[in-house]
């Protein structure tokens, strides 16, 4: 058999051979690809769904907003000046149109060389990292990530290299850029980079490393800043220059090789110094008016959230509980505010504050000696309310500015006679069952307070018991009407330094407060007063918008009613006569226009206290040491009284005089003997409310009780009266007789002193000492007209000068004699510039208080 010869193969199964190999390879890698794609799948089907979710929401919750850091906090007064800013890394979000192209250009070259093109995910990159993967047994090693990819991890994932936050990344970054253009991506990316020293976004980091805008950066610096953000701690030019340098070369090397920039531009670019200039802006330091706006904007974030604030506690377990919620909340919204991102509007006027800043540290200049930590010894603080609205104007936290303690909202000093007004005495006045006339015994009694000098009045109007702060009548006034009674209207007022150790403590009537009262908080109490009564909620914000949220908080609250507009205008009345009546712990304050107040000092002086008001403005004063400290001869009047007389006089001086408005409630009667109304003429007339009496008298039962005991109290006062005027009487008629028989001649004023005697004696016929004491007269009467006559005789005045003549010396009153010949107590720094004597202050002047009166005091 012969040999078969061959089939001889075609050329195009020759050529089509390899490629059947290709394809059919090809499709085997796809089905093993599938194969293994799908176990993969079913094996993570779970975690796989969950990325895509967890992608799915992220992207359809996203704003604008999510790619930005907080700004730094800025606060303003009310004029819309900035007097704040509190630094939370200078942070400044910049449109794409302002960021160099020499910096786009950079991250795309070294980041996403195919950020234009790609829709989200760079399968090209993202083989090469899955080739990584496999090659490192699971292990992640490199990005493969796009610029897109990046934004998301940046901002809402972690930084972990994990499978489950690529996954997510793979979800979202394709939806992104559905949503967002390439420029707006490219504006996140470098906005919410990190490039080392507290620099976030690429426009601090232009502002630190270069001082200048980040569309001006250079081609060598804008390839600075690209490499810092791939790696700030490797890569920072201030700690690791010789590092960062070596990087920013790369990243030049890079551009020209993506044809980014000439290698003409990179030489030049890598030729340049790395200088970096650290530009720093800190923070404005926390002033007095800074740190109370930044208080007062936490408590209203809290009020946002429906925090209910607490002042009145029934007991330990109620006040831990409440101080508990209260500073970790407050704590919170603090935090916030100083991490950054808002805007917060006061009502804090900066003239009125200079000023008030200027007159307090002006009358403490003389006191130089200053505590261990370098600050001044003795202290002030005040508050300034604008009646109108409600608003703090002005707080003043201490001497100077430099101080960062603000002792106008931070500290609880005893208040002193201060609070009589606000606890004590409106309290009563709204119960109707006291007014300005009415009567209280004034008497050292076993337990109770002392008066200042101690000096007892009797039976004395509470006008007169307010205007002399009498310890023992305030005392006695909070006892009747309930130290509970008393601290609830605190409460009202949102005196924050209430403890419930002082539930029951009668004390409290004359400033005897376990932790204290704040000066801002006097201020606004007194501010009710000079409002007819109602509180204003308002603090000093007048608005508060967040970076993220917008407008959160507009001001103006509403108020609430404390005391009746009447009692409000009596106690007003009463407290006039602080500064108007000799005998008022304030005489001499007066500033020219209506105005009431009131003076605190507390035991051995350690706190001393003026708050008052006009129409227009309230001010409250403190002067004392940081750790208390005794000041002889330092009261409420001395410092406290003349810095808010100083201050006032000057804030008041530009506007129209304008006293309170009687209301139609309030009337002016005539008042007896025993502080009561009455028709009858007397020369005396005082306020009386029908509306309070009208409250009194719905409780038919208790004002029954109230008239009985009142009647009993008119009537022993008549009696009293009586028994003064018999004294008194037959004291004056034994004058006269005496002056009878001492006359050794008649003249002109012998008839008047027997017309005198039998005139007295008249009076005195109804009563048991006529008898005896008519046979006197008679005989001083017989022997005076038996003496003989003498003419008057002439006296010439002593001549001084044409027309001028001197009189007989006479002893001087103390509210009337001259400066030179009164000696006040003197304390280092006391003599008052231009006025060093206090005229006017009687025995309710010195007032340091109860003495060992109950908790707090001292």
């Amino acid at each position: 058999m012969g040999n078969k010869k061959k089939k001889q193969k075609s050329t195009w199964s020759v050529f089509f051979r390899p490629i059947k190999v290709i394809i059919f390879a090809f499709l085997g890698a796809m089905v093993l690809g599938c194969l293994i794609g799908g176990g993969i799948y079913l094996k993570y089907q779970e975690e796989i769904t969950a990325c895509r979710e967890k992608a799915d929401s992220i992207i359809r919750n996203t704003t604008k907003t999510d790619f930005s850091q907080p700004v730094d906090t800025r606060i303003y007064d009310s004029g819309g000046n900035l007097i704040g800013t509190i630094n939370s890394g200078h942070y400044e979000y910049v449109p794409i149109g302002e960021i160099s192209k020499n910096l786009q250009n950079a991250y795309v070259s070294q980041e996403d060389k195919r950020f234009y093109k790609h829709h989200g995910i760079d399968y090209i990159s993202l083989a090469r990292a899955g080739f990584k993967l496999v090659k490192n047994k699971g292990e992640i090693t490199q990005g493969g990530s796009t610029i897109t990819q990046q934004v998301i991890k940046n901002t809402y994932l972690t930084q972990e290299k994990t499978f489950r936050r690529k996954l997510t990344e793979f979800f979202a970054a394709p939806r992104m850029e559905e949503k967002y253009s390439k420029a707006e991506i490219l504006e996140f990316y470098c906005n919410t980079n990190f490039y080392a020293n507290r620099c976030y976004g690429v426009a601090e980091a232009s502002r630190y490393y270069f001082d200048k805008a980040a569309k001006d950066l250079t081609l060598w610096e804008a390839a600075t800043l690209v490499g810092i953000s791939n790696n700030p701690s490797r890569y920072d030019p201030v700690t690791r220059p010789e590092n960062a340098k070596e990087k920013r070369n790369q990243i030049l090397d890079n551009m020209a090789q993506n044809e980014f920039i000439t290698e003409e531009e990179r030489d030049y670019a890598k030729s340049q110094d790395l200088t970096v200039l650290q530009v720093y802006e800190p923070g404005t330091k926390e002033n007095y008016q800074t740190s109370y706006a930044i208080y007062s904007a936490a408590l209203e974030l809290m009020k946002n959230d429906g925090f209910v604030f607490q002042y009145v506690f029934e007991n330990k377990e109620d006040y831990d509980s409440y101080k508990e919620r209260y500073q970790e909340l407050y704590q919170s919204k603090s935090d916030m505010i100083r991490n950054g991102g808002f805007e917060i509007h006061t009502s804090l006027e900066t003239e009125i504050q200079n000023s008030l800043q200027n007159v307090l540290d002006k009358r403490l200049e003389g006191f130089k000696d200053l505590q261990e930590n370098g600050k001044f010894a003795l202290q002030g603080a005040a508050v300034c309310v604008d009646n109108q609205t409600g608003y703090v104007v002005a707080i003043v936290g201490g001497r100077g500015t430099d101080d960062e303690y603000n002792r106008g909202f931070l500290s609880k000093r005893q208040p002193g006679s201060t609070i009589k007004p606000l606890i004590d005495y409106a309290p009563a006045f709204e119960t109707g069952y006291y007014y300005p006339s009415r009567l209280v015994n004034d008497y050292l009694f076993d337990k109770g307070p002392k008066n200042s000098g101690g000096q007892y009045f009797g039976n004395i109007s509470v006008r007169e018991a307010l205007n002399r702060s009498l310890n023992t009548v305030a005392w006695q006034v909070l006892a009747d009407i309930g130290v509970s009674t008393g601290i609830r209207y605190l409460g009202k007022m949102d005196f924050t330094g209430l403890s419930y150790l002082d539930n029951g403590n009668n004390s409290m009537s004359i400033g005897g407060f376990t932790e204290g009262a704040r000066v801002v908080d006097m201020a606004k109490g007194y501010s009710v007063l000079a409002n007819k009564g109602m509180f204003s909620n308002n603090t000093c914000i007048t608005g508060i918008t967040s970076q993220y949220d917008g407008e959160i908080y507009k001001g103006n609250q509403g108020d609430d009613r404390i005391f009746t507009e009447d009692t409000a205008y009596m106690i007003t009345d009463v407290l006039k006569g602080t500064m108007e009546q000799p005998y008022g712990t304030g005489y001499g304050l007066g500033i020219g226009v209506p105005a009431a107040g009131k003076t605190g000092t507390t035991n051995d002086n350690k706190d001393t206290w003026f708050c008052g008001y006009t129409k227009y403005y309230t001010t409250a004063v403190w002067v004392g040491y940081d750790t208390p400290t005794a000041m002889p001869g330092v009261y409420g009047k001395t410092y406290s009284g003349r810095i808010w007389q100083d201050f006032m006089a000057e804030i008041n001086s530009s506007l129209p005089a304008r006293d309170w408005d009687m209301p139609a409630t309030v009337s002016l009667w005539n008042v007896d003997s025993a502080g009561e109304k009455t028709t009858t003429e007397t020369g005396r007339k005082d306020l009386f409310s029908s509306v309070a009496e009208a409250a009194a008298r719905s409780d038919v039962t208790r004002w029954k009780l109230f008239e009985e005991k009142r009647n009993a109290q008119i009537q022993a006062q008549k009696e009293q009266e009586a028994v003064q005027a018999l004294q008194q009487a037959l004291a004056d008629l034994q004058a006269v007789i005496g002056e009878l028989n001492a006359l050794e001649y008649r003249d002109s004023t012998t008839d008047e002193k027997i017309t005198r005697a039998n005139t007295i004696l008249q009076s005195l016929s109804a009563t048991e000492y006529y008898e005896g004491l008519k046979p006197q007269v008679d005989d001083a009467v017989r022997r005076a007209l038996s003496l003989p006559k003498q003419e008057d005789s002439g006296h010439k005045p002593q001549e001084v000068g044409p027309g001028m003549t001197t009189a007989p010396r006479e002893t001087v009153p103390r509210e009337t004699a001259p400066r030179e010949t009164v000696i006040e107590p003197i304390f280092p720094g006391d003599w008052d510039y231009e006025e060093d004597w206090d005229p006017g202050m009687g025995p309710g002047d010195y007032e340091p208080g109860a003495e060992n009166a109950g908790p707090g005091i001292g």
